[in-house]
Parts: C-alpha cells; structure tokens; sequence
C-alpha cells in the first residue's frame, strides 16, 4: 500500500497526463482507498498550489494552453443551454465555469471545464437524467461563463455568435 506522499504524487502525475478529468472513484478503485480518501489528496495537492480544478465529471489541472481568458453574460432558457455551450466550443472556446448573482449568497459559481462536443453531451446527460436545474435558473436565465481562448479576436467571435443566437445577453 502507498504512503499518502506517494498517492498524491501519482495522482499528479496522472492529472498531468490525462486528456479528460479523472474522478474520485477511479483514484479510489485503483489505489484501493475510500473517495473521501482521494477528495481530501486532491485539497491537499490543491492547498499547495497544484492547478487541480474540479469539474463536474472529475478533476483535471487546469489548461495553461489557452492565452486568452474572458467573461460573457448570457440570458437564456434551460433549453438552450445546450446551444449555448456547443457554440462556445464549436468556435474554438471552452467553458470554464458558471456564474450567477443571487440575492441572498452572492456570487454563486459553478466548475464546468467543457472542452469539447463529448464532454457536453456528458453534462447535458447528467442535467436531464438528474433532473437537475441550471445555476441561471436562480436568475431567470441570466449568468456569466468564463471563456478560455487562444486569443482576444477568438473571443470576439465567440461573442458575436452567442449574439447572433440571441443569448449574448444585452441590456437593450
């Protein structure tokens, strides 16, 4: 049996390699540990400054690929979402997070780390076979995403699509 050191160590190390988000469970499975074991390796990495990001199908370390990081605002229904999240990566961006302002805790923000068509066909899954609602759902629709990109006019085209879909939200 591994010492916790050398655990985490892999555990790096296996983050660092992966080309998807590696869970909880499958840590636990491989070194033989309980998931609360693996979620308090992963705060431990994460407390001395490991790029480690939760997502909602596992962790990965966060993608230093992307040169360009930017906010949008959006205004949609629960049907959309979909749309949204595929035009996003379709123009070469990914979705970091989701953000909505509530009246009562403030800022609420949810991990997202979409980076591709498989990963969101996987979280739509999940939100219609949980029966789950949306962060934006609080906020009749309105939120935030951070958008990763290679660069500013990527953003922008990013935007004007989100716009031309008619969820670029605008105070108009």
């Amino acid at each position: 049996m591994l010492s916790g050191v050398e655990r985490r160590t892999q555990i790096k190390e296996q983050l660092l390699a992966a080309q998807k988000p590696l869970s909880a469970n499958f840590f636990a499975g491989q070194f033989k540990v309980s998931r609360q074991t693996i979620v308090g390796d992963i705060a431990l990495l994460r407390a001395s400054g490991e790029a480690i990001t939760a997502a909602f199908n596992g962790y990965l370390y966060r993608n230093e690929q992307a040169v360009f990081t930017g906010k949008i605002v959006c205004k949609h229904t629960p049907s959309e979402a979909e749309t949204e999240l595929r035009l996003v990566v379709a123009n070469g961006g990914q979705v970091l997070d989701v953000t909505v302002a509530h009246e009562l805790y403030g800022e609420l923000t949810g991990q997202l780390n979409l980076t591709n068509n498989q990963e969101i066909t996987r979280f739509m899954h999940n939100y219609r076979t949980k029966q789950a609602h949306l962060l934006s759902e609080l906020t009749a629709g309105v939120h935030l995403h951070t958008i990763s990109c290679a660069d500013a006019a990527q953003f922008n085209v990013i935007k004007a699509k989100l716009a031309d879909a008619g969820i670029l939200y605008s105070a108009d």
